[in-house]
């Protein structure tokens, strides 16, 4: 229910968009790209994980406003006698228009913890809204199956305190069949230090509960992305609306690479 609730949303978003937006049908084919490192540190309830991850998108505009992305991710923790990574790969068809792109997104994830394997895949929807210089929002939903199933649902809201600072502030909701819930309320800042150099910092913070009984947890990030266009746009505020997808493209919490 949750899942279908959502991608009528996004469908309605879809249509709105192309009701008051129009695709240039003359861009020419261009290309988009995002690196990207980061720490993040979960605490669950005072025992602490350290996780460092990569990950890397990129995009071709097709022309008529419509664009295919690829993205992949790899995150990997150390434990007291073991570790778990993970690893990620996906694609990303979408549409964008003068206010806003909406689409769709699948990934294929692979864990390894303990000495087992698990898998599952995403799928779902998103849209973004471009409501003037200074504010985006979006949404995002779908489900995911495999070794462990169920739902997800998302918004965020990106504020452009100037055009190379962006704050960014998302709520999301993961829903497992048979085991409970978690809910995650996130903050990002990033800061493009550089035009020329188009090499950025983050930070960020989630606040996470888990249900039944399974408490709060808090995780802190830190992060450089480094930015590759060939469209012509220079600041932050331009290389996110109109470079690859980002986080709400991802099912996961706001930053996290997942």
């Amino acid at each position: 229910m949750l899942r279908n609730s959502t991608l009528a949303v996004l469908a309605a978003a879809a249509l709105c968009l192309g009701s008051v937006a129009r695709a240039d049908e003359d861009v020419e084919a261009n290309f988009a790209g995002t690196a990207t490192g980061q720490f993040l540190y979960l605490d669950l309830q005072g025992f602490g994980v350290s996780i460092k991850g990569l990950g890397a998108e990129g995009k071709f505009g097709l022309g008529a406003g419509i664009h295919v992305q690829a993205q992949a991710s790899y995150n990997y923790a150390t434990l007291p006698g073991s570790h778990i990574s993970n690893w990620s790969i996906g694609g990303t068809p979408y549409w964008e228009g003068e206010m806003g792109r909406v689409g769709m997104v699948a990934n294929h994830y692979q864990a390894h913890f303990f000495g087992f394997t698990g898998s599952s895949t995403t799928y779902g929807g998103f849209a973004e809204y471009f409501a003037n210089p200074n504010f985006t929002f979006g949404l995002k939903g779908g489900g995911y199956s495999g070794d462990l199933a169920g739902s997800y649902a998302g918004a965020q809201v990106t504020g452009y305190v100037f055009p190379d600072f962006a704050l960014t502030g998302g709520f999301t909701y993961i829903r497992a069949n048979r085991l409970g819930s978690q809910t995650d309320l996130s903050v990002q800042g990033e800061y493009l230090l550089s035009h020329d150099v188009p090499v950025s910092v983050f930070v960020g913070y989630s606040y996470g509960d888990v249900s039944n009984g399974g408490g709060p947890n808090h995780k802190a990030l830190v992060g450089v992305r480094v930015y590759l266009n060939s469209d012509g746009y220079e600041s932050l505020v331009d290389r996110q609306r109109h470079g690859t997808v980002g986080a709400i493209g991802h099912f996961g919490p706001v930053g996290e690479n997942y």
